[in-house]
């Protein structure tokens, strides 16, 4: 299953829509891919001081801590005999295009209960 929360109201951010989809759509599709039939996915959006966070949470299979610290590396991939297809950069280029918007992302994950990736983004508030 696939549900959406997202806050009321939420103040404008200046991003390249274009850009910020990838991203979105990157981080879904391994969600996708790596949750098994019958798992839930989850996509939120909420305002945490001056930044709109979005998270995108999954029941899959999880990442081992060893491999969390470098799955923003191009190139890497945490679980090679289940990453079948893939080049390694979904990740660093959703990394390279939050950061270049100003904003931060990052993971975390329990290996056989799922992920939660995190992007913050800078909100046009002063």
């Amino acid at each position: 299953s696939l549900t959406v929360e997202c806050a009321d109201n939420l103040p404008q951010v200046s991003v390249d829509a274009s850009r910020m989809e990838q991203v979105l759509v990157n981080l879904i599709h391994n969600a996708i891919k790596f949750t098994q039939p019958g798992g839930a996915i989850q996509v939120r959006a909420w305002l945490q001081e001056s930044d709109v966070v979005l998270a995108i949470s999954d029941t899959g299979v999880g990442i081992a801590a060893e491999d969390l610290q470098r799955i923003f590396e191009r190139f890497y991939k945490a679980d090679r005999a289940r990453s079948s297809g893939g080049t390694g950069l979904g990740l660093s280029i959703a990394r390279h295009l939050v950061e270049s918007h100003g904003g931060r992302i990052w993971a975390e994950s329990e290996v056989g209960k799922g992920s939660t990736f995190y992007i913050s983004i800078p909100t046009n508030q002063s």
